[in-house]
């Protein structure tokens, strides 16, 4: 799992490549019955949009800041894919990207 405060590498649109990667500091580990009612709607409509990717369930919500650029930081939140072997925690919304728990992907570059 995920720690509170620690930076983790993401790719953007999940594409592991140097050009996509990013950096996400995690704020907050949110369980599902907690969440917001805006962020649950957005996921719910990522669920059904991009059924191939994000898994029907989830238990938790990893929300955190993602850094753009030095003047631009977006908040995000990752939600388990349907395979959690393979992507695991994958962010809804406009941004969204692969989280490198691990750091199995920047490994693998």
């Amino acid at each position: 799992m995920v720690e509170l405060n620690k930076v983790y590498n993401y790719f953007d649109d999940g594409k592991i490549n140097k050009s996509r990667r990013l950096f996400v500091t995690i704020t907050d580990i949110i369980p599902f019955d907690k969440i917001d009612k805006q962020i649950l709607s957005l996921w719910k409509k990522d669920v059904e949009n991009c059924y191939w990717l994000y898994a029907k369930t989830t238990d938790f919500f990893i929300k955190g800041n993602l850094q753009i650029s030095k003047n631009n930081i977006q908040e995000v939140f990752f939600v388990r894919t349907i395979n959690d072997n393979n992507c695991g925690w994958f962010s809804i919304g406009c941004w969204a990207g692969r989280l490198d728990v691990d750091g199995s992907l920047i490994n693998s570059l």
